[in-house]
């Protein structure tokens, strides 16, 4: 099995061996919290199952409600607690074989030093910061694609992604608008992930606009025959985001 992290909307690959979660910048999953130990708690992951084991921290780690001390072997669907973060573990999200897949890399994130700086803004809750800080190349991004720039399917989807964190702590329509543009001009159905969150985006954010999303549905759309049943299903859910649309 491939199990990940799921923590808000992203899934965090965990592969078989020692996984470390911590303040420290070498964590596997490094969380920049000061009521994160440097080295918090590890996963110790197989094919069959996760085992998390609290490495004495200070604060320590909760599932489920309950603090754990020692080891425990995790189930799905079990809800960790570490400082202020909240995961959820689970199994990879399957995707279309012709779908933009996302590797990601905690250590390095997307957009080089000015994504290691998003993520810390949002994980502290400074919409408006990380804005400021990659606001600029989200826009160049969704021009790129406008000009039919050939795009890394990791910085697409983590552009996809870091627009609707953003938007959902300014409540700032523009950057569900940026999703929308970005696979519009690549002709794709957002990932799953994606389109899951926009459900939930878009109830936060101010006076929603279906311009552009009606623009991207034209497109895929015009897609017809092409798309297989998953894309479909895809197409017909974000059908369904317009209509929710006010």
């Amino acid at each position: 099995m491939k199990f990940v992290l799921r923590i808000e909307f992203r899934d965090v690959d965990l592969s078989v061996g020692r996984f470390m979660i911590g303040r420290a910048e070498t964590s596997d999953l490094p969380l920049d919290d000061p009521l994160v130990s440097r080295q918090h708690a590890a996963l110790l992951v197989t094919d069959e199952e996760v085992t998390l084991e609290d490495l004495g921290s200070r604060n320590g780690v909760t599932v489920n409600g309950e603090r754990v001390t020692g080891q425990r072997v995790l189930a799905l669907g079990d809800e960790l607690v570490i400082g202020k973060s909240e995961m959820t573990l689970a199994l990879r999200r399957d995707l279309p074989s012709d779908t933009l897949v996302q590797h990601p890399t905690q250590r390095l994130p997307a957009f080089g030093l000015i994504g290691m700086l998003t993520e810390k803004a949002l994980a502290l809750g400074r919409g408006d910061e990380a804005e400021r800080l990659l606001g600029p190349q989200l826009d160049q991004l969704a021009a790129d694609a406008d000009g039919g720039r050939r795009l890394d399917a990791t910085v697409v989807e983590r552009a996809a992604e870091y627009s609707l964190r953003i938007a959902a702590l300014t409540g700032n329509a523009r950057r569900v608008d940026t999703v929308f543009r970005i696979y519009g001009a690549l002709a794709r159905p957002c990932p799953r992930t994606i389109v899951d969150e926009l459900y939930t985006v878009t109830r936060k954010v101010k006076l929603p606009s279906r311009t552009e999303l009606r623009r991207y549905l034209e497109v895929l759309r015009t897609r017809g025959g092409d798309l297989g049943p998953a894309e479909r299903f895809l197409v017909n859910r974000l059908e369904g985001l317009e209509r929710s649309i006010g």
